[in-house]
């Protein structure tokens, strides 16, 4: 390369979206997190300006298409427009959340912008100061599924100084959307793929560069730690240096407080107090944060009353009141387990022994069997049809969370009705 080569790679933008499992968030706090998205974008704008980018590449999903959100569309292109005036280029595929057959508002797009075709692979030049020093080969979906490996179809021509692969793609195993191992990547000949779908960044090789940029903001409380985007360097001689940069204007995390040696519920909330001060000094930003209890110790019982729990949820976000970078606990989940020696509780020849007797032998066969066998006590159960769709997607990690959960709830309960 004569010259050297500027980038920002960037997806999963979703733009509009609001945040979901976030309870009785006040006007207040809504003025802070309040279209987080499209905020966390308009960050990306700015570091592409600021660094005197020459593209920025956007991996697909940039909006819901299913909320029909015409405010994030407009605020997108009015964005757009911003780096049109910059003189920054803007390549785009789209993906299962917002593809060519997706419900859009008909705004043109500046000239900065080039979406790429659904049909088939697209090369487009990249060009600085009337120099081609890259070439972006990409396609886009036509239909929310993508069944296809489209990553069979990206070659580099010999020609190219350096190419980037942009795709929106589920890598590793059946998947509908557009599939492919990384393998298929590598065997393309891309010197960077650009790539979206998965939304916690990572790098998933260096030669050549196979990288997911994330989502610029987590939406819920999965998708915990920093969110953002990947700035790309691109020296004269085609050496690659890539920066991950925190875009995320609220963030989501998760702790873990033992409950081993608290043996009052004043430990127990100072011991929340501890980890919410940590997380404020440590990230600095507003966050929604959950809380597991694990291990095992008295304060079991207290943690399993909901009226105990959501009274300690409210006092907390008072607690929270005029802060910027609050700490707001969102959730308290019980991964905890009563102070009891298991062994020998098993053997007394009562209801509660056989209990923990039938869930031993659940827990002891081999984990594919023991999914098994609980998907099957889940169908026998009346309340499964009620599910539907919901019971047939609950994951194995959830049903054997769940299992672990129960074996320890229900021993608890039946220690209970027998003191009665």
């Amino acid at each position: 390369m004569a010259k050297s080569l500027r980038f920002i790679h960037c997806g999963d933008l979703h733009l509009g979206s609001p945040f979901h499992d976030v309870a009785a968030v006040g006007s207040r706090w809504e003025r802070i997190v309040g279209k987080a998205p499209m905020r966390a974008f308009q960050k990306i704008v700015q570091l592409a300006i600021d660094k005197k980018a020459h593209a920025v590449l956007i991996s697909g999903d940039v909006y819901t298409s299913a909320t029909h959100n015409l405010t994030a569309q407009l605020d997108y292109v009015r964005l757009l427009h911003k780096l049109a005036q910059n003189n920054i280029q803007v390549f785009a595929v789209l993906g299962n959340h917002d593809p060519l057959e997706a419900w859009k508002a008909r705004i043109p797009f500046p000239p900065n912008v080039h979406i790429f075709s659904a049909e088939k692979i697209e090369r487009m030049p990249l060009v600085v100061d009337g120099e081609e020093v890259a070439a972006v080969y990409g396609q886009s979906y036509a239909k929310a599924e993508q069944r296809d490996n489209l990553a069979w179809n990206f070659a580099r021509e010999s020609g190219d100084r350096y190419a980037i692969g942009l795709l929106h793609t589920q890598i590793g195993g059946p998947s509908p959307y557009a599939p492919c191992s990384l393998t298929d990547l590598k065997e393309s000949g891309m010197d960077y793929w650009a790539l979206g779908h998965v939304h916690a960044h990572q790098i998933l090789s260096e030669k050549p560069y196979i990288v997911y940029a994330g989502s610029p903001q987590g939406l819920d409380c999965t998708e915990t730690g920093a969110h953002g985007c990947y700035y790309v360097e691109v020296g004269p001689y085609g050496t690659t240096k890539v920066e991950f940069l925190d875009t995320s204007i609220v963030r989501w995390e998760s702790t873990d407080i033992s409950i081993e040696s608290i043996e009052s519920v004043s430990g127990l909330r100072e011991a929340v107090r501890f980890a919410k001060e940590k997380i404020r000094r440590d990230i600095g930003k507003p966050t929604f944060l959950t809380v597991n209890f694990t291990g095992a110790g008295s304060m079991y019982q207290v943690i399993n009353n909901p009226e105990a729990t959501q009274y300690w949820i409210d006092s907390w976000r008072e607690e929270e009141q005029g802060k910027y970078a609050f700490v707001m606990v969102e959730r308290l989940r019980n991964m905890a387990r009563p102070k009891i020696n298991l062994t020998e509780r098993s053997k007394l020849p009562d209801t509660v022994g056989d209990y923990l007797n039938v869930a031993d032998k659940l827990a002891a066969l081999p984990p594919e069997e023991m999914v098994q066998a609980l998907r099957e006590i889940l169908r026998e159960r009346p309340e499964f049809d009620r599910l539907g769709a919901y019971g047939k997607a609950i994951s194995d990690d959830r049903l054997l969370e769940a299992f672990e959960k129960a074996k320890w709830l229900g021993m608890q309960k039946l220690l209970e009705d027998g003191r009665g």
